[in-house]
């Protein structure tokens, strides 16, 4: 059995406990190994189906290295935590093993088809320049199946943790190595 550690933190409801659980659990070494062999499998998918659509292009980023530190720091934040609070923890339950298997794929549908819409809805309120992207068949490919590896991760681990590692590190590599940045311009 892999050990996971929770910080103990009190909330009133059953809701908020399940909350906090997925906030404070640190999973354990083999856990995070699942959650990277599943990682791995969207790595092996993705990459390939990004490079063909021209949506992945190996680059050099055209910053200062403080800056992208910074940035990085950023995305952590937004939007790898924020939407891995939003689409995993408060959408999906904590252990797939409280739910009916019929409820766990509409609710795995609903947070997925939510957590993808979200993007395009984003760049048309916040980043009009950039909705050419956000819109494409292609990105949303691919945020589907970050998605869905986010969403095994969370599922693996009972943790926030490893889906919003998984989320940061691709934005963070798509933005700087493989010409996300440019595409947003």
């Amino acid at each position: 059995m892999d050990p996971s550690y929770t910080l103990a933190v009190p909330f009133d409801s059953a809701q908020g406990g399940r909350i906090a659980a997925a906030l404070t659990t640190i999973p354990g070494r083999r856990t995070w190994g699942r959650c990277a062999l599943a990682y791995l499998i969207f790595l092996i998918v993705a990459i390939p189906l990004g490079l063909l659509t021209g949506l992945l292009h190996p680059s050099a980023p055209a910053i200062p290295a403080v800056q992208i530190l910074t940035t990085a720091l950023v995305l952590f934040v937004h939007p790898a935590f924020v939407e891995e609070f939003i689409f995993r923890v408060l959408l999906l339950p904590r252990d797939v093993m409280t739910v009916s298997r019929g409820r766990l794929v509409v609710l795995v549908v609903v947070s997925l088809s939510l957590y993808v819409a979200s993007h395009p809805l984003n760049a048309i309120l916040f980043r009009p320049q950039a909705r050419a992207v956000f819109e494409s068949p292609a990105y949303l490919a691919l945020a589907t199946l970050l998605g869905a590896t986010c969403t095994a991760a969370y599922f693996l681990s009972r943790s926030i943790w490893p889906s919003v590692v998984i989320h940061w590190l691709t934005v963070v590599v798509w933005l700087f190595a493989l010409g996300g940045q440019a595409l947003l311009c």
